[in-house]
């Protein structure tokens, strides 16, 4: 059954489930001696399974951002939310919107390539020679071609059409960020990225590149088209001399781009656990995961939904299973807590960041952020927990996990610092702001951000140990005396708004 019918009744039906659960848990809590003990165990591998399976089933199409199936994945959590008796986060409801841009090519006789040269007039096909990445409603170029030696390098192209070459050797260079800031420098009319790469390979380009993206805040619109065309697509003239560096003869081009724009919201879920101390309530210790993933695309071994169990639904089911553990506390802990599930991170952070923009509850009343994106797979016995020198965080998680071996789980620091994974998370928004974070993040493996990133292969049982480390964390951070404080390095390095 992958029906809409189907995704209706499967969440009732697990709701039922889990919210006997709940109250089963509470009574034990609050009957019991060791209070932490029992709301910890409650975490556990079946409960998690079960959240999962509603969240990265087929139904939900791969939680795109924005789509139904988020905005369904958003409302399933905000019922969860509810029924562990939080109150709402945003506002008077759980949900907080956030705009965005909706930006897509348009149609194909919108779109126009054309090269002129020595070996003459040649019109590319778009779609299968080119494709091009929506930047505005409509950008024009036409000029002489020049070379760009290399993205950081680019040379004066003030009306001109800039030529940037892109081998398996600096394709990290090219979309590291250093394109838009040469092009800012350079101001060329229009740019042709010529892709010298397998045919598989650029396929994967135009999949992810040259297709439909949404943007949060500004649009990019500076009315410079951008193409990115297959090298073997060239004239084999200019072909030869872009590979050598240099152009001989009088090379033009013109580019004519076009998008088809749309105003859209999308959501973020937030439901908090009021403290219990007068004086310690209205400060927050803030709980994270990205609930959506990157939705349809491109068949592999006929499976054309990228369900992202791992990417991140094992993070959104744990925030989900610590709300429930925390709310069968039969004392709520001195601070508040605040447990939010964002989406857009797949699309650049774009949840996060409003509600660091727009928070419903002071940042600077907001003492850590603990995210969790990627939490199923891989090592049974240790997790990642990135930024773990930046703040008094990284020795409360080590004390935490020493003292208690049942959960047999090692905190290491970040062993992939060439990735940047430190900035490509949701917890990312909070640190540039002050909020002291922890990451935890189990690294990736061969099915991330592919169609066999499935439930069947997530380890529920790692998952529920860590989250029951994370609940431990959370319960010591929110009843401690004093707040998480930042290394001064660090916090100098990281913080671009400072806190008042």
């Amino acid at each position: 059954m992958r029906t809409s019918e189907f995704r209706g009744i499967l969440p009732m039906a697990l709701s039922a489930v889990l919210l006997t659960a709940s109250a089963a848990c509470g009574q034990m809590a609050s009957g019991g001696a060791d209070d932490a003990a029992a709301a910890a165990a409650s975490i556990t591998p079946e409960n998690l399974r079960m959240q999962l399976g509603v969240i990265a089933d087929d139904s939900m199409r791969g939680r795109n951002t924005p789509s139904p199936e988020l905005t369904e994945t958003a409302r399933y959590i905000a019922d969860q939310f509810r029924q562990f008796g939080l109150e709402p986060g945003a506002g008077d409801d759980f949900i907080q919107l956030y705009p965005m841009t909706r930006i897509g090519p348009a149609a194909a006789d919108r779109q126009e390539f054309r090269i002129s040269g020595p070996d003459g007039d040649v019109a590319l096909a778009y779609g299968t020679d080119y494709f091009v990445q929506a930047t505005g409603s409509t950008a024009e170029a036409d000029g002489p071609l020049v070379v760009a030696g290399d993205a950081s390098d680019m040379p004066d192209a003030a009306g001109r059409v800039a030529v940037l070459r892109v081998t398996t050797a600096n394709i990290r260079q090219v979309f590291g960020g250093r394109l838009r800031e040469a092009m800012q420098a350079a101001k060329p009319a229009g740019l042709v990225i010529v892709m010298d790469l397998p045919e598989a390979q650029f396929d994967r380009f135009r999949g992810f590149l040259g297709g439909e993206r949404v943007v949060y805040g500004d649009l990019e619109s500076d009315g410079v088209p951008v193409v990115f065309v297959a090298q073997t697509s060239l004239p084999a003239g200019l072909a030869a001399q872009v590979t050598e560096g240099a152009l001989e003869g009088d090379w033009r081009a013109r580019l004519v781009t076009n998008a088809e724009i749309s105003e859209e919201h999308a959501p973020n879920t937030i439901g908090v656990l009021r403290g219990s101390d007068p004086q310690l309530r209205d400060e927050y210790v803030l709980i994270t995961a990205h609930m959506d993933h990157v939705g349809v695309g491109r068949a592999v071994d006929g499976d054309s939904i990228y369900n992202g169990a791992d990417d991140d639904g094992s993070g959104t089911v744990t925030v989900v299973e610590l709300a429930r553990a925390f709310a069968s506390l039969s004392t709520p802990p001195r601070r508040s807590i605040i447990f939010m599930t964002v989406s857009g991170e797949e699309k650049g952070l774009l949840g996060s960041r409003y509600y660091a923009e727009n928070p419903t509850y002071p940042l600077e009343n907001t003492v850590a952020d603990l995210n969790m994106d990627m939490v199923g797979r891989n090592w049974s016995d240790t997790i990642v927990a990135i930024g773990k020198e930046e703040s008094t965080l990284g020795d409360e998680v080590e004390r935490i996990s020493a003292e208690h071996p049942e959960l047999d789980m090692a905190v290491i620091d970040d062993i992939w610092p060439e990735e940047s994974f430190y900035t490509r998370s949701d917890h990312y928004n909070f640190a540039r702001r002050g909020v002291p974070i922890l990451f935890f993040f189990n690294g990736t493996h061969d099915q991330y951000h592919q169609p066999g990133d499935e439930v069947d292969l997530i380890d529920f049982e790692k998952m529920a140990r860590i989250g029951r480390l994370v609940f431990y964390l959370g319960l010591d951070i929110a009843n401690a005396d004093e707040r998480p404080a930042w290394d001064p390095d660090a916090y100098e390095k990281v913080v671009e708004t400072p806190r008042s």
